[in-house]
């Protein structure tokens, strides 16, 4: 059964001159003097550095950023570094912020400044304030899990449109199509499968099993009469990125999200399926997801969510599969692109995980059924 997803909070917040001044964007662009120092912490590949009136503290995590705690004058700020790869990773995160700022959601640190110069630091690198608190995870108390669905729903009471002058691109992979998914899931297994079979023990075997979950995704895509495209799903916030690490449990007892450099417009039913099948929840328990599934309102008037949701479930879960196979890959052999901090795990682990991975996609096959 259909159910409308509630619009009053979004909609209380919502004012009608919330449209930033051109000198309060000009303000809000300009990075501070203390952009120097992060400049040089990085360049030294420094974990701290202190000057006169400015502390920076390098934060372990991500693996396509640098994070940097600033203190200045009692005051705390986050400063993050953003690969140069053409996704517009800091203006994007930059854009999101904005936008929960102006519509007075409480699931986001406040954004401060945007500088895509380059001319300080050698990337695209983006501030807000800094929030104290926990990440969330492995495992989640009922109020944890109530908090997640709330603000994913809450970020998706978001539309285009909802705000004047303000912008924001399509979310990062979400392509309202199903076809690139499967162009990406074909492209990870050429590229990483005759690597597995000579590299693990089971590797012919594994390799055998990915192609059979991927052959099944291009079967279910082939057959569906879901449509994803942009004019047939009513577009929402999305943040893309569901991973736990990226949930702060705040010292005020609320769910705040950081890390949205994916950010932008998509397709809630894509989102709420990669937070089913994302590697950070792979501790839940069926009955955790099927709470996060089951409390999620779906947005009124999209008819067509619980197909698009079907197939999405196939190709994430299979997406996940064959991430992992990569960074297996990438354990043995180095980075396969260019990265600003190293994810590390070792060998034994990702293999382990690479079967439970393909295991879980199989799984999502029968349940299908």
């Amino acid at each position: 059964m259909e159910r409308d997803a509630p619009t009053s909070l979004l909609e209380r917040n919502l004012c009608a001159d919330a449209v930033p001044s051109h000198a309060e964007r000009a303000s809000m662009r300009r990075a501070p003097a203390w952009l120097k120092v992060v400049a040089a912490a990085h360049s030294a590949q420094a974990r701290t550095r202190a000057e006169p009136g400015v502390a920076v503290h390098r934060i372990t995590g991500g693996a396509n950023n640098a994070l940097y705690c600033v203190t200045v004058g009692g005051e705390h700020f986050a400063c993050k570094l953003c690969v140069n790869d053409g996704r517009e990773r800091a203006k994007r995160e930059y854009g999101a912020l904005r936008i929960l700022e102006a519509t007075g959601l409480d699931v986001a640190p406040q954004p401060l400044w945007l500088d895509e110069s380059c001319t300080v630091v050698s990337y695209p690198t983006v501030a807000y304030q800094w929030m104290s608190g926990s990440p969330l995870g492995p495992e989640l108390t009922s109020q944890q899990l109530t908090a997640l669905i709330e603000s994913l729903q809450h970020i998706h009471g978001v539309r285009p449109g909802d705000l004047a002058g303000y912008e924001l691109a399509d979310a990062w992979f979400h392509w309202f199509d199903f076809e690139p998914y499967l162009d990406e899931l074909h492209g990870l297994l050429a590229e990483h499968g005759p690597w597995l079979i000579h590299a693990e023990r089971r590797g012919r075997e594994l390799y055998a099993r990915l192609g059979r979950l991927v052959e099944g995704c291009a079967q279910v895509v082939a057959r569906s009469d879901a449509d994803p495209h942009r004019a047939q799903v009513p577009q929402r916030l999305c943040r893309v990125d569901p991973g736990l690490a990226n949930a702060l449990w705040c010292d005020d007892g609320r769910l705040r999200w950081v890390d949205w450099e994916y950010s932008g417009w998509g397709d809630p039913a894509l989102e709420l399926a990669d937070l089913r099948w994302h590697v950070s929840l792979e501790e839940l328990s069926p009955a955790e997801h099927d709470r996060l599934r089951d409390g999620y309102l779906r947005p009124a008037g999209d008819v067509g969510f619980e197909k698009r949701l079907a197939v999405w479930d196939r190709l994430i879960s299979t997406r996940w599969a064959c991430l992992i196979l990569r960074w297996l890959r990438s354990a043995h052999e180095g980075p396969d692109r260019e990265r600003l901090t190293q994810p590390t795990a070792d060998v034994v682990t990702l293999c382990a995980r690479l079967l439970r991975f393909i295991e879980r996609a199989e799984e999502a096959v029968l349940e299908a059924r």
